[in-house]
């Protein structure tokens, strides 16, 4: 029953675990967040709107396990992997699952990312290419998390998230944005697949609202497929601002020293992408939001950001 439901939340601070809360909330669902630190502005934020918090870091499994006492769901997410971290993904996955086991939860709900599991293969992969370690951990936390015997478990995977578009992640993914150019080395007919960070939130709040309709499935969610000429487009017509992609070469993107995160990402899009196909979960009745509707949405904020853009 919902009124009986509690879900424990991880990643309740950052983007897909806020989205889920909001969307759990929207449906009159208890959520217990998990924080580090119960006196953060985050937490505060949280508390305010009546969400129970939980102080736990996943290192630690004893305050995990506690943590998920009484719950009766987890939304589960970890951070990506790259070499300064081997082992955390998979690690951190393994002890939320192992809390959440040792308290009784018979419900997870996990987020990944599109094409985790698949990533054999990609073009090149025998070479080590694509950052091997951020497929490879991707896939065993989502394996974790199958194999751990719970009755009802989902596994959602966003491909782009469209708020790398917003401040502050759109400067850290698009350098130049501020100038109103989208440099990238993405090809000028590459499509990217989006989605919003709400829709992954409405599908995670309806699987646990509806377990046995999103029991055992795996499936990815996309809301657009842009080329980055089309991404500008959408930002154009929403601010009234001119905002144009200039597609560059990897060795430019390399050498310009703008894209201090790597270049990889933007490279893969080319080669491979997402391939998100919407028939995935397109009986599961949600509509996911388009680019368009998600600016439109954050018009007030673009505005402000770009509002000394010509």
């Amino acid at each position: 029953m919902k009124d009986k439901s509690l879900i424990m939340v991880a990643g309740a601070a950052g983007t897909q675990g806020g989205a889920v809360i909001e969307a759990l909330l929207a449906k009159n669902i208890a959520v217990r967040a998990i924080v580090r630190n119960k006196n953060s502005e985050a937490a505060k934020a949280l508390a305010a709107r009546n969400v129970e918090l939980a102080e736990a870091t996943f290192d630690d499994l004893e305050s995990l396990t506690e943590a998920a006492k009484g719950a009766t769901g987890v939304f589960s997410m970890q951070m990506g992997s790259h070499p300064g971290n081997k082992g955390e993904e998979t690690r951190h996955a393994k002890n939320l699952v192992a809390a959440a086991k040792a308290a009784g939860i018979q419900q997870i709900v996990h987020t990944s990312v599109a094409r985790a599991g698949d990533h054999q293969n990609f073009a090149d992969w025998d070479k080590s290419r694509w950052e091997p370690l951020y497929w490879e951990e991707k896939a065993a936390a989502i394996n974790v998390v199958k194999d751990a015997g719970f009755t009802f478990w989902t596994i959602i995977k966003p491909p782009f998230i469209m708020v790398n578009l917003l401040p502050p992640k759109n400067e850290w993914m698009f350098p130049t944005i501020s100038e109103g150019k989208i440099m990238s080395p993405t090809a000028p007919d590459t499509k990217i697949d989006w989605v919003s960070p709400e829709d992954i939130g409405r599908f995670a709040a309806e699987a646990f609202a509806e377990p046995d309709k999103f029991n055992k499935k795996e499936f990815a969610i996309v809301g657009d497929s842009l080329t980055m000429g089309e991404v500008a487009d959408a930002l154009s017509s929403v601010t009234g601002k001119q905002f144009e992609a200039i597609s560059i070469t990897d060795e430019q993107a390399t050498d310009s020293g703008l894209f201090k995160w790597g270049t990889e990402a933007f490279i893969w899009q080319n080669v491979e992408g997402y391939k998100v196909d919407p028939q995935e979960a397109a009986g599961l009745g949600i509509e996911p939001e388009s680019l368009k509707t998600y600016l439109e949405r954050n018009k007030s904020l673009l505005q402000r950001v770009y509002n000394n853009l010509k």
